[in-house]
């Protein structure tokens, strides 16, 4: 059952009085004689006592002095605080590699953790991003230590189901991540400006494995990354989705507008069905907010405000979380472990499952007069198929490709019109509202499409249109059309033939209002936020230099029925009830 709350907020008690205990680059022992430098913060009193650790990429110096709020809740509540820098990273020996030592690394911390006489044993994990997603390398090595997890805005159990690839597409500021994390400490330098300037030169280099070189910048394992274009046995060191495998409980949080959204819509479900233990199983809490990936910090995102419960005492949930597990405190009764932030509605809903139990797989039909191109084109989104719908057409060029109103992550309900402008964009657009509609949950976009090419790309864009006029950007999809019958298994397309593309496009949880309207988009580049498919359906296309324009065709008539899945939430007083805060 849904419950409908102010919010789920809980408020810490605030640290008492005194100074912790720093000590300075301890070094922890590898099994490869490689040592990793570790700080700690000890609470006020004896001892021993739980451990929360966060391993880092970004500098544990900065992870403990920058002001965090959470971190003085902790050890306010007796927690003693470690923050270790990764293998190859600041003051740690060794070479760095995304998530690729994680896994002994994360095992061989927490054993020489539990072993130090200010730890009583009990260890938990707290992070951000790549402290998040390191967090599930660790649970997976088994460790009994560890007791409990908070990843917040952690990846998916799979580096190709959004970072570095999504749908076969290789996201493009991670090359600029990966020069700047190439050396020991962050490079003085200013790639990162030049790569995602407005003029986008050496973004447009080709192919796209030269873009770094195009700069004067190198990255020994983005290189070596962009040698493997399918999901082959290169991948499996970066995944951790062996959720039998995995005995810990876990707060997931992350928000709407969260790049790493699609970690938390993987992890939640996963472990909830499938952890080792009952345990584990029933200890996964779930939170999604009106945030951006640096979350719950604000009300308002690009002029959209989403009223005075979108900041919640998220400090206060992670100190129960971590009270509950390593100190064995009881929880509240009748707890419902998913929360979710319906914007529009600017309310938030607390459930006992994700996908939510009342929510109903809806249709949204593509249809136009074959007249889709951009927005002031004539493209339709109906509840029912339209059987005599034109096919609709473009051209898209790699040379010139469709830019990005934001590169790594978006910084909130950006209004995507100046894109949608140009006649590669195809836009369908439902009919103002009459009521309210509820759509809380995954949306995933099956496709008909033709392209002259033997292989092109397809991204898929879900906007709220506002009563002025504002495209509101919510959640996207992408696929390189090779991988429509899977990662492992690339095929490329006869030309001009139909194929029906699943394309799952990440999860929304909003109220549409009276006078919105909902549209989707649908073009064949996002340039520079991935990879362009040169279209020439080469071997390993991250080394293509050639393009070829690809002339596409959209269909949506009675044999090709293109359509958006939504799930919508009836506004029925059964699915809902007053609830106290949890």
């Amino acid at each position: 059952m849904i419950k409908r709350q102010a919010s789920p907020a809980r408020v810490a008690d605030p640290p008492p009085s005194g100074r912790a205990r720093r000590r300075h680059n301890l070094m922890v022992p590898m099994r490869d004689g490689v040592e990793l430098a570790l700080d700690v913060l000890l609470p006020d009193g004896e001892g021993p006592f739980p451990t929360v650790l966060s391993r880092t990429c970004y500098d544990k110096n900065r992870h403990i002095d920058t002001p965090r709020p959470v971190l003085q809740a902790l050890l306010g509540a007796g927690y003693a605080i470690a923050a270790q820098d990764v293998r190859g990273r600041f003051n740690s020996d060794g070479r760095w590699g995304m998530y690729f030592a994680e896994f002994d690394d994360g095992f061989d911390t927490l054993e020489w953790l539990a072993g130090q006489p200010w730890c009583d044993g009990n260890i938990g994990m707290y992070g951000v991003s790549y402290e998040a997603s390191v967090q599930w390398f660790a649970a997976r090595s088994g460790s009994e230590h560890l007791k409990a997890i908070v990843p917040i805005a952690a990846t998916p159990s799979s580096m190709w189901a959004n970072e570095p690839l999504r749908g076969g597409a290789f996201l493009a500021p991670m090359v600029q991540y990966a020069v700047d994390m190439g050396y020991r400490s962050f490079q003085s330098t200013d790639f990162g400006s030049k790569l995602w300037a407005e003029d986008r030169p050496s973004s447009m280099a080709l192919p796209f494995a030269d873009i770094p070189a195009a700069q004067g910048a190198q990255s020994p394992w983005i290189a070596e990354m962009l040698q493997h274009p399918t999901l082959d046995e290169f991948w499996a060191r970066g995944d951790f989705s062996c959720w039998d495998q995995i005995r810990t409980p876990a707060l997931h949080i992350t928000g709407w507008w969260d790049m790493n959204l699609p970690g938390a819509l993987d992890n939640y479900p996963g472990m909830r069905a499938g952890a080792a233990t009952a345990e584990a199983r029933d200890g996964q809490r779930l939170i999604i907010g009106p945030w951006p990936h640096w979350m719950n910090n604000t009300r308002q995102l690009n002029g959209v405000d989403f009223g005075d419960q979108a900041v919640i005492d998220l400090d206060g949930h992670i100190v129960e979380f971590f009270d509950r597990h390593l100190k064995g405190m009881p929880a509240e009764d009748d707890e419902d472990p998913v929360h979710v932030f319906v914007i529009g509605a600017n309310e938030w809903w607390a459930s006992d499952r994700w996908p939510l139990a009342e929510a109903v797989d809806r249709e949204l039909f593509l249809s136009s007069d074959g007249h889709a191109n951009s927005l002031l084109g004539d493209g339709g989104l109906t509840w029912e198929i339209q059987g005599d719908s034109p096919a609709d057409e473009y051209d898209y060029d790699p040379l010139n490709p469709v830019h990005a109103f934001f590169h790594m992550s978006a910084d909130g309900p950006v209004d995507d019109r100046i894109p949608s402008q140009r006649p590669d964009v195809l836009c369908y657009t439902t009919a103002a509202l009459t009521k309210d509609i509820d759509v809380v949950g995954p949306v995933r976009l099956k496709l008909w499409a033709a392209s002259s090419a033997t292989d092109t790309d397809w991204h898929a864009r879900l906007v709220d249109v506002h009563p002025d006029g504002a495209a509101r950007y919510l959640c996207h999809g992408v696929l390189r059309a090779r991988f429509r019958d899977g990662f492992t298994t690339p095929a490329l397309l006869e030309p001009d033939r139909p194929y029906e593309y699943d394309i799952p496009m990440d999860a929304v949880g909003i109220r549409f209002g009276v006078g919105h309207r909902i549209r989707l988009e649908i073009t064949s580049s996002w340039s520079p936020r991935y990879d362009r498919n040169t279209n020439t359906g080469a071997d390993n296309p991250f080394q293509e230099s050639r393009t070829v324009v690809a002339h596409q065709t959209i269909l949506h008539d009675a044999e090709h029925p293109s359509r958006l899945i939504v799930q919508v939430v009836e506004r029925d007083a059964d699915h809902a009830s007053a609830a106290d805060q949890p």
